[in-house]
């Protein structure tokens, strides 16, 4: 039998909590996706996209939570697919955006309702001061790490 940590307990671990619910509704979208010749990250780079309208790689790479690597093929199956398009920054020749597509913007007008009754489903039985009160410690707890991050790399430098 193995032993357990005296401090730690798994079921009253908040982050444990938070990838068990993200893993859920994962699990419940890519069933719903599928419908539609979707995965999960490519749900997450559409959706991105749509909201910011125009981003990096290394933008959509932070808003979208995927990494650099899957980012990349994931973002080429969606060109080739016809819902995204690369541009070159008018700017600066070595940076290129992304954009959706008229296609990729109408496959988001069909998904969104679909993924928006996963959500509801989620927050169901949530007073909406309790989804509010959620959204605030979330938002806080990333910050937190985030600044914490800074830090950390300000140090090493």
């Amino acid at each position: 039998m193995a032993r357990q940590h005296p401090r730690f307990a798994l079921q009253r671990h908040a982050f444990f909590w938070l990838t068990q619910t993200i893993g859920s509704r994962d699990r419940r979208l890519t069933q719903e996706l599928k419908a539609f010749g979707l995965r999960v990250p490519e749900w997450r780079v559409l959706a991105s996209l749509c909201a910011r309208r125009r981003c990096t790689m290394r933008e959509l790479a932070d808003l979208a939570t995927i990494d650099r690597t899957t980012l990349t093929r994931t973002v080429d199956r969606m060109e080739q697919a016809g819902w995204v398009t690369r541009l070159s920054d008018a700017t600066d020749l070595r940076v290129t955006r992304l954009i959706p597509t008229a296609g990729g913007e109408r496959l988001f007008a069909r998904l969104w309702p679909t993924v928006e009754r996963v959500n509801r489903i989620a927050l169901e039985g949530l007073s909406s001061a309790a989804v509010d009160a959620l959204h605030t410690t979330l938002v806080r707890m990333k910050t937190n790490l985030d600044q914490g991050l800074v830090a950390t790399r300000q140090r090493a430098a």
